[in-house]
């Protein structure tokens, strides 16, 4: 029996798998809601794509989780939602050609990641614990302010930085903090469940929990395939939506590097292969079912260290919960009436414990040889700069531009490239 195969009881099963749920959920609701603003989608379309998001992030978890054959899931635990990644690009292709044309791309660009494991073998030796580790460290920075926007209120929020949003977000972090301090058992298992539980009531009795999104919440909705009409091939779009997906390969990669140092495991080239080679049938299953490509999630392999829980079954029942989200609306408009402070109090912790594995990778290197110091310290500058003077990039062409503004693109290339030109072929993973 594998360390992933723990047995636990059915309650524990779906309380935690429901805390993975809630973790999940914000990132993969919020590509659908900015792509829907963003194109000009009317309510019902944006709420279809909802739908369909959640719904085929079930999809991709149980294929990851289960796998659909001994060479396609890794069978770790590990959870898929909806890539931030791709959004400027997908807005741009749709905004340009058309929901049809964005679809057929995702479902080319799946195919060809696919396509592109067969090699990764050799693409993993440029993936030492050097380049990966500052990548990890990077995640975790580049989404830290996300997490405390959203406790300060959100950013647009008339309420933005009021004390009232300030106070329940910080005193969600600290009762995270101190319940996996100080609880036992299931309650310290529960941990980022009863600080969102706890959070949420506070707020309604603040005033500050709106329940209309479930009033207005369709019961029933069947996702169904090609809703858009047939998929469109366009040969720029593809092109570009492959690039993106490969730097989302890349974040995939630093999961398994993040869940290795968390759970103690070693994963092997051939795991990870299979790996991405379920998120390429996921992506083109989640493009016929009109949804953005998935990415894994660092945050939920971050839960598994708040709830040292790391059975696979947690995250099969957290994908069948996606599955019947995405066909209950009015159940998962519950989680979108939770307070963005609530959120990102809770999402904070989350992300902390992503930044200490990336710090914790790096720890393992002796920074007085092979230029270490360099590499760190330049690729993750560069990567902050990125990610947050975006701007700087906007005189390139527009391809190159979104390309370049990416700071996970950006960290992991710099990374890469000083590797390679400081250490030569000894900088390579063996």
């Amino acid at each position: 029996m594998d360390m992933f195969s723990e047995k636990i009881s059915p309650g524990k099963n779906l309380l935690v798998g429901f805390q993975h749920v809630l973790a999940m959920c914000p990132g993969t609701i919020a590509v659908p809601l900015i792509m829907g603003g963003a194109m000009g989608l009317d309510a019902r379309t944006t709420a279809f794509l909802v739908s369909a998001n959640l719904f085929t992030s079930g999809i991709a978890i149980l294929i990851q989780v289960f796998g659909l054959s001994k060479y396609i899931g890794s069978r770790y635990p590990i959870i898929l939602g909806s890539s931030f990644a791709p959004l400027a690009p997908m807005i741009m292709i749709g905004n340009t050609y058309g929901l049809p044309t964005l679809f057929g791309a995702i479902m080319v660009s799946g195919v060809l990641i696919f396509l592109l494991s067969f090699f990764l073998d050799k693409i993993l030796m440029l993936f030492p614990p050097v380049v990966v580790g500052t990548f990890v460290t990077l995640i975790g920075v580049s989404l830290a302010p996300t997490a405390i926007q959203d406790l300060a209120g959100g950013v647009g929020s008339s309420t933005y930085g009021s004390v009232q949003n300030l106070l329940l977000g910080f005193g969600v972090l600290i009762f995270i903090i101190l319940v996996e301090k100080f609880g036992k058992g299931i309650w310290r298992a529960m941990s980022l469940l009863l600080g969102i539980i706890g959070g949420t009531v506070v707020g309604a009795f603040l005033g500050m929990v709106d329940i209309t999104p479930i009033q207005e919440a369709s019961a029933f909705r069947l996702v169904t395939p090609f809703y858009f009409g047939t998929p469109q091939f366009e040969a720029g779009s593809i092109l570009i939506m492959t690039i993106f997906c490969i730097i989302n390969m890349i974040q995939c990669i630093g999961v398994f590097s993040v869940l290795d140092e968390i759970a103690g495991t070693h994963t092997d080239n051939a795991t990870k292969i299979k790996g991405i080679k379920a998120q390429a049938v996921s992506q083109v299953i989640t493009g016929a079912f009109n949804s953005v490509p998935s990415t894994m999630f660092n945050e939920n392999v971050s839960l598994i260290d708040l709830t040292k829980i790391k059975s696979r079954s947690v995250i099969a029942t957290a994908g069948v919960m996606m599955l019947l989200l995405g066909i209950f609306p009015k159940v998962s408009a519950v989680i979108t009436v939770v307070p963005k402070a609530v959120l990102g109090g809770a999402t904070l912790a989350l992300f902390g414990v992503i930044t200490s594995s990336g710090i914790s990778i790096l720890s393992k290197l002796n920074f007085f040889e092979n230029n270490n110091f360099t590499i760190v310290g330049t690729s993750i500058a560069i990567g902050v700069g990125a990610t947050f003077a975006s701007d700087i990039f906007a005189g390139l062409p527009s391809t190159l531009s979104m390309i370049c503004s990416n700071g996970l693109f950006m960290v992991s290339a710099s990374a890469i490239l000083l590797n390679l030109l400081l250490n030569g072929s000894k900088g390579l993973k063996r």
